[in-house]
């Protein structure tokens, strides 16, 4: 299993990559910080194989770096379309990705740095948007007919109770089957699964 941080800062694309790289059985996502303090305390207590980073983290690259080199963690840079900024961070880093690439190839960047290889740097002319399509049909496999029942609801606003009323459950299984969901689309918590439900139509 390789254990990934996903360290991005922008959260339409943070929960869509997260649900790529759940979607994947080799890959688990371990963290999602928000803020250095977070990020350093995921490489701490993780067995992190591969940090992707956005350039939200970058001031403080030195810090990450020699804590990462420390737990023998990869650092993978996701590059902003046309900022030649990041270019002078590319010798620092274990790989540098632009952020339009699609799902497969971060899947096997992702795979290749874990194994210990290194890739100096992987763009994509044209910007497409991250692997929408594949995700959303991977996903939707994996969940049963409950589960896509309780998403619904949930998209809708129901609460944990007002689902389980609707459904004929219980509350704590409710709670139950919501853990499950989130494992199987890479979300943390409601607002994150009702984004990831309308990103992906």
């Amino acid at each position: 299993m390789i254990n990934v941080i996903l360290a991005d800062h922008q959260r339409i694309f943070r929960i869509g990559m997260a649900s790529a790289l759940a979607a994947d059985d080799d890959i688990r996502i371990v963290g999602q910080p928000q803020s250095i303090s977070q990020l350093l305390h995921g490489l701490e207590n993780f067995r992190v194989q591969v940090l992707v980073l956005s350039s939200a983290f970058l001031g403080k690259l030195d810090e990450i770096k020699k804590l990462a080199a420390r737990q023998h963690t990869a650092i993978l840079l996701l590059e902003e379309s046309g900022n030649a900024v990041l270019s002078q961070f590319a010798p620092e880093v274990n790989g540098v990705m632009q952020r339009s690439a699609d799902e497969s190839t971060v899947i096997r960047c992702i795979r290749h740095l874990a194994r210990g290889g290194s890739v100096l740097r992987l763009v994509r002319n044209q910007p497409v948007q991250f692997g929408q399509e594949p995700v959303r049909l991977r996903v939707r496999q994996s969940l049963t007919r409950l589960e896509l029942k309780i998403i619904a609801l949930v998209v809708q606003g129901g609460s944990n109770r007002e689902i389980a009323l609707h459904l004929g459950s219980t509350e704590h299984g409710i709670k139950n089957s919501l853990r499950r969901i989130f494992d199987k689309t890479g979300v943390f918590d409601r607002l994150e699964l009702a984004l990831f439900v309308l990103h992906h139509n």
